[in-house]
């Protein structure tokens, strides 16, 4: 999640903005847009021509984000970036959240409207790397991957960017090669990179800055935000859905290294990462009567033996967590962003507190409820 305190929040506490999302009596919201350059320097604001739309967010999605945004002037449609934000108030206290930058398409134009009134689908800044390569990407035995994340960045003209170094010293162990195809793309081509030393796919924040860091379990997570089901706290909508999914759910994951080809064969710590899910939940061996489900095997390519255990706990983790989605809507909570992790106090979803990863939501500018998908942990 964004956090409470900080650009363009500076001078607000974090009991300020949490008590503008959670608590004000009398709330009035707002909304806007910037039109930004490549560096995401603000060329002007353009909030006089927004009529409304809505951001939505899907961390799973190859580009994570996208806009619908309803505008009544004409921009470098293909090539303009917008950051819209939302802004909430008192009276007393305001606070402003961006959501985002957005690559506009060519849009669908309203006819019969006066001015003309363009339905515009913004795309996530990560479309910057969605471009196809077009030929053969090659890279040798020793190469860094994070150095070379940050080459492409950079020769796709991205110029603002953060990347994690604590996997700087990690190199591929053998050389790797992505062959012309029409799936491959500088996106696939960078979250392969940042696949092999342990880290996320990159994801955009919502200032627009480009986000390579290391994976981290969300159980290990400390809760970024608490929703309660009652009380004068309470911002979950009374209808709520909880789908559950344990048929065929795998409690056992085997990953091999894939890629170290002039090393000695894998062996279990040393090219193969094995683990079992022996009684968390009831997809655990305990909980079936001892009986294991393997997953298909998971041949990666990685940097070393913690790059395949980094790698394999995402897809073991995203495995266990999709055997239980929560669909909702709450208030508006523009603080929301990339795999938020969430605790939830609601007796009727069957625990006391409940702690969930928020994988996807969408929130209107017009004040309307934000729907989200949340998943199990």
């Amino acid at each position: 999640m964004q956090s409470p305190t900080g650009a363009p929040r500076d001078a607000l506490t974090v009991e300020q903005v949490t008590g503008l999302i959670v608590e004000a009596p009398a709330l009035v919201t707002g909304f806007g847009a910037e039109l930004l350059d490549t560096s995401l320097a603000v060329v002007g604001d353009i909030s006089a021509d927004l009529a409304g739309g809505s951001v939505a967010r899907n961390a799973y999605a190859e580009l994570h984000g996208t806009a619908q945004l309803s505008l009544s002037t004409e921009l470098d449609w293909g090539s303009a970036i917008v950051r819209p934000y939302y802004t909430m108030s008192d009276g007393q206290v305001k606070a402003r959240f961006n959501l985002g930058a957005y690559y506009t398409s060519t849009p669908a134009r309203v006819l019969g409207e006066d001015p003309p009134i363009y339905s515009v689908q913004g795309y996530d800044i990560l479309q910057i790397l969605n471009d196809l390569v077009g030929e053969s990407y090659a890279l040798p035995a020793g190469a860094s991957p994070l150095a070379e994340v940050e080459k492409i960045l950079q020769d796709r003209g991205v110029l603002v960017y953060f990347i994690d170094q604590s996997r700087a010293d990690a190199v591929l162990p053998s050389a790797r090669t992505w062959p012309i195809d029409d799936n491959v793309t500088w996106l696939t081509i960078v979250n392969d990179l940042l696949g092999a030393v342990g880290y996320l796919g990159v994801w955009s924040d919502w200032n627009g800055r480009l986000m390579c860091v290391p994976y981290e379990n969300p159980g290990d997570r400390a809760p970024e935000w608490l929703y309660e089901a009652t009380g004068v706290r309470s911002m979950l909508a009374p209808t709520r859905s909880v789908e559950d999914d344990y048929w065929s759910a795998p409690n056992r994951w085997v990953a091999v290294r894939s890629n170290n080809v002039d090393g000695p064969p894998p062996v279990e710590g040393a090219g193969i990462y094995t683990w079992q899910n022996d009684t968390v939940g009831p997809t655990s061996v305990q909980a079936r009567g001892g009986r294991v489900i393997t997953a298909p095997i998971l041949r990666l390519d990685v940097a070393d033996q913690a790059a395949l255990i980094a790698a394999a706990q995402q897809r073991i983790d995203a495995d266990m967590r999709r055997r239980s989605t929560i669909k909702l809507a709450t208030s508006p909570n523009p603080l929301h962003w990339h795999f938020d992790r969430v605790a939830v106090a609601d007796p009727e979803m069957g625990s006391a507190l409940l702690d969930a990863l928020s994988t996807s939501w969408t929130l209107p500018l017009d004040r309307g409820d934000m729907t989200h998908e949340w998943s199990t942990i």
